[in-house]
């Protein structure tokens, strides 16, 4: 399945972006990250993209060669331990039930470069795009 990384960055934004707005540096404990967090699922489920969501962090938690840092919101001061930490945190917190995440998860998602409006307008009529393999 091919997920849009703007829509990834789109909803990681709004923990790695949204902190700044109210503090100089990043968290010290990830639990400082839960409202943000909660706004980030609302906002994903409003449109309908949390569950390709998942899908895109499992991809992230289970393969360390993807830059990291490509989310982490431009020029705030994250590493890629830093997003996989957050992202880790996301994942457990919305995800509590899920089984442990594992590489065989992910094995058929890529994460492309398609705009946000296009993954949004084009969902739905992109078979090509996104095949769903449950």
């Amino acid at each position: 399945m091919k997920i849009s990384a703007a829509m990834v960055n789109h909803y990681l934004s709004d923990i790695t972006v949204a902190w700044f707005n109210h503090h100089e540096l990043p968290a010290d404990e990830m639990q400082e990250y839960l409202p943000l967090v909660q706004w980030m699922k609302q906002n994903a489920s409003n449109h309908d993209d949390l569950e390709y969501l998942k899908l895109a962090f499992e991809y992230l938690l289970t393969h360390p060669d993807v830059n990291h840092e490509d989310f982490s919101g431009g020029r705030y001061p994250y590493d890629s331990d830093d997003i996989i930490e957050i992202i880790d945190f996301i994942y457990r917190t919305i995800w509590s039930d899920s089984p442990p995440v594992s590489l065989s998860n992910s094995d058929d998602v890529q994460l492309v470069s398609i705009s946000l409006d296009d993954w949004w307008a084009d969902r739905e009529q992109l078979p090509a795009l996104i095949t769903l393999s449950k």
